[in-house]
């Protein structure tokens, strides 16, 4: 049986955007399952606080370590399903982002474990604010409710304050997560 040049052509661009759609689902599943676990590894760490307030530097320190960790992990997996090196840059980039924001509290403030409390979750949802203008406005808004909700609890929450910004902060990254999923299974 013989195929025509056009045939041919129409067969390979065929083959070329099922490939081009798979490695998008496995970006977005990738994307998705660190947003995930990066809000229960939030929520948790807001809520260990609350319960261990002298604990905070500690339980924040394990949070962060485990988040970065797990994405290296993921990076790890993810080169697998490709066959290819695993790329760190957006593990790099956390890192630098941590180094950030931990010279400005540490070195620059003397804030209370309550500000900061406030302080970190509007400085990494100003890094999804950035993220939403290159990958979508929902990003945008969800940094930019997080942040105003985050201001709401911090002056209005009284002691429910940690409880309020698991559900905020650790919600977000949840929603976040979730919308990944979505997005990359309903974009066909």
């Amino acid at each position: 049986m013989a195929i025509d040049q056009e045939s041919a052509a129409s067969s390979l661009s065929d083959v070329e955007r099922v490939q081009k759609r798979t490695l998008e689902l496995v970006r977005y599943s990738y994307a998705s399952r660190y947003q995930l676990v990066w809000g229960v590894l939030v929520a948790l760490g807001y809520i260990a606080q609350y319960l261990r307030p002298e604990s905070g530097i500690s339980i924040w320190a394990a949070v962060i370590f485990a988040g970065i960790v797990g994405g290296a992990v993921f990076r790890i997996g993810r080169s697998r399903i490709r066959g290819q090196p695993a790329d760190y840059r957006w593990v790099w980039g956390q890192v630098a982002v941590v180094a950030f924001g931990l010279l400005w509290t540490g070195v620059f403030t003397d804030a209370t474990p309550r500000q900061l409390s406030a302080l970190w979750p509007s400085f990494f949802m100003f890094w999804m604010v950035i993220f939403g203008i290159f990958f979508g406005r929902f990003y945008v808004i969800l940094g930019l409710v997080v942040s105003v909700l985050t201001a709401i609890v911090y002056l209005w929450s009284g002691d429910l304050f940690l409880p309020c910004m698991a559900v905020i902060v650790g919600g977000a990254l949840i929603a976040s997560g979730l919308y990944l999923r979505r997005i990359g299974l309903g974009s066909r």
